[in-house]
C-alpha cells in the first residue's frame, strides 16, 4: 500500500501545481455591448493592487479599499504560495507523511472562498456592462478538487505506523506440517526467552535467521541454486498466514553457495525492506545481497537475516 500512497499524493501534487499556471489566465471578465469582453489576470491584481489599483477603463480603478487588499491577499497570493509548498513536498517526501494532503485541503477551501465571494474585487458595473468569473476560477476549484480526492485517496492507503508492543505471535508448530517439511529445514530456537545472538561476520552459511514475526527464533536451510518462496498462500514454502501485509505471493529468495550471495525478488504490493530502510525494494528485479543482511517482508513486523 506504500506504493498507491505515494503515486496517489504525486497525482495530487500534480494538480496542485497546475494552480500556478492557471494563476496567469483570466479571472475577471468585463462583457459590454458592442465592445469586445476584456479580462484580467491575477498577476495585475497582485502588481497594482499595491500601486493604485486596477484599471477597469472609465476612470474606474480598484484596489485601494482595506477589504479588497486583505481578499487579493487571501485569496490569490496565499493558495499560490501554498500551492507550490504543497505540491513540491508531495512530490519529494516520504509516502507516510501528511502534510501535503492537509495543505491541499486548506488551498481547496481559499479557492471555494475566491469562487464565492470574487465580486468584491469587481467596480460598480456601468449601464451595459457586466462583470463575470474568469476561466481561472473555475480551473483553480476543478484542480483543487481533483487534487483533494487524490490526497484523501493517498491518506486510505498510507500504512498506519505500528507500534512496537508485544503480541503473541503463533508458533511454528502451529502451521501446518506439510507447509514446513518439504525440502526446507526449519530449527527452532530451544526457548523463546533466550535473545537471538548477534550476527558475526564469518562463513556464510545459507541459512536465513527468524528475527521477528512469526518465525521468530527459526533458521531456514537453503539449497544451493534453489528458491524459497514467501507469502500467505499455503503454496509458499514459506507461509504467512493472517499477516495482511505480506502478500499472497510476496518474494523469493535464492541461496548461490558459489559466489556467497542471496538473490531476492520482490512481487509484493506492500513492499520488502532491507536493513531498516524505509525506501521499499523495486518490484520483478533480482536483486543481490550480502550475508548480513536484515529483510522485512511488507514492514517490520516479520524480519529475517541472511547469514
Amino acid at each position: 500500500m506504500n506504493r498507491s500512497a505515494k503515486g496517489f499524493r504525486v497525482v495530487s501534487s500534480i494538480f496542485t501545481l497546475m494552480n500556478i499556471a492557471v494563476f496567469f489566465l483570466p479571472v475577471t471578465r468585463r462583457v459590454q455591448e458592442n465592445y469586445a469582453a476584456l479580462s484580467w489576470p491575477q498577476p495585475e491584481y497582485v502588481k497594482d493592487m499595491f500601486g493604485g489599483g486596477v484599471p477597469f477603463g472609465d476612470g474606474i480603478t480598484i484596489g485601494t479599499e482595506p477589504l479588497q487588499m486583505v481578499w487579493v491577499i487571501c485569496f490569490m497570493i496565499l493558495p499560490v504560495i501554498v500551492s507550490v509548498v504543497a505540491g513540491i513536498w508531495g512530490i519529494v517526501g516520504n509516502y507516510r507523511q501528511i502534510v501535503s494532503s492537509i495543505l491541499i485541503y486548506v488551498i481547496l477551501a481559499l479557492y471555494i472562498g475566491m469562487y464565492f465571494s470574487i465580486s468584491v474585487v469587481w467596480p460598480d458595473a456601468l449601464d451595459g456592462q457586466m462583470y463575470e468569473r474568469g476561466i481561472a476560477c473555475s480551473l483553480h476549484l476543478i484542480c483543487s478538487v481533483c487534487g483533494a480526492i487524490s490526497a484523501t485517496a493517498a491518506l486510505l492507503c498510507t500504512p498506519k505506523k505500528i507500534e512496537n508492543v508485544k503480541v503473541n505471535i503463533p508458533q511454528i508448530r502451529e502451521i501446518k506440517q506439510q507447509q514446513i517439511e518439504a525440502k526446507y529445514n526449519i530449527i527452532m530456537e530451544t526457548s523463546e526467552k533466550e535473545p537471538l545472538p548477534e550476527y558475526q561476520p564469518g562463513e556464510p552459511r545459507g541459512v536465513m535467521v527468524g528475527l521477528s514475526g512469526l518465525y521468530k527464533g527459526a533458521e531456514i536451510s537453503f539449497t544451493d541454486g534453489e528458491y524459497i518462496k514467501l507469502g500467505r498462500q499455503a503454496d509458499n514454502h514459506l507461509v504467512f498466514e493472517g499477516q495482511p501485509n505480506v502478500s499472497r505471493r510476496h518474494c523469493r529468495i535464492k541461496w548461490e553457495a558459489g559466489r556467497k550471495k542471496y538473490i531476492f525478488r520482490d512481487y509484493s504490493s506492500n513492499g520488502s525492506f532491507v536493513n531498516g530502510s524505509k525506501d521499499c525494494l523495486p518490484q520483478n528485479l533480482e536483486i543481490e545481497m550480502e550475508p548480513g543482511t536484515v529483510v522485512a517482508i511488507g514492514d517490520e513486523t516479520n524480519t529475517f537475516r541472511l547469514e
